[in-house]
């Protein structure tokens, strides 16, 4: 919970400096469109998780092993503007990631991957300024994950709630600039062919990213 609240704090920071160059650049000569939008984003990932599984003859228990990578990816969706200015959209994302964690229990070594990941989920937030708003995100992500074990190897697919905070500039009338950080919680799951060894793993998921969006 205070890495979640650290990295909501650090976005804070940064989206009030960018609103204030913004502001001053002249952001409210642009506006943020409604309708139909695609884009790029891409940032940092960190992935914490607690695992357990009998390694290497014997039973281990590791808390946050932490998978750490690049993210890349796409989003797409369909934004709106309410009354007192307030913001809303829904938008599909799909991405992939360098996200991966070594460690060796027992001298057995294990690996695990972050691999690809979508979902959909609810934008909502207000105008501040001419030009940009500030928005809070809630919905659902699934993630591709494999483990590996001394030769073998399983994958499985996860999925939890993903929400987080954001910003987004106006660059002109129809490209946008946003940052955001978002946290996903994910169920716990079994990685069961791994020769023998059944691992429980309980993932975490932090993504710091912007990009870039157009509107048609």
């Amino acid at each position: 919970m205070r890495g979640i609240l650290q990295g909501i704090t650090r976005t804070a920071v940064v989206i009030g400096c960018g609103t204030s160059v913004a502001f001053t650049a002249g952001a409210e000569a642009a506006s943020i469109s409604a309708g139909p939008y695609v884009g790029v984003v891409g940032g940092y990932q960190s992935t914490d998780l607690d695992w357990s599984g009998s390694l290497g003859g014997g039973t281990a228990k590791v808390d946050s092993l932490a998978l750490v990578g690049a993210r890349a990816g796409v989003v797409g969706g369909w934004s709106m503007w309410g009354g007192h200015d307030i913001y809303g959209a829904v938008e599909l994302n799909a991405a992939t990631s360098t996200a991966d964690g070594n460690v060796s229990v027992n001298g057995a070594g294990l690996k695990l991957e972050s691999e690809e990941t979508y979902g959909a989920s609810v934008l909502f937030g207000r105008r501040i300024v001419p030009g940009a708003l500030l928005y809070g995100r809630v919905g659902w992500q699934w993630l591709n994950s494999t483990a590996r074990l001394n030769g073998d190897s399983d994958s499985q697919r996860l999925n939890g709630i993903r929400a987080g905070a954001g910003g987004m500039w106006a660059l002109s009338d129809m490209v946008t600039f946003r940052i955001e950080y978002t946290h996903s919680f994910y169920q716990s799951e079994k990685w069961k062919d791994l020769g023998g060894t059944t691992l429980k793993a309980k993932l975490r998921e932090n993504v710091f990213q912007g990009g870039f969006t157009v509107s048609f």
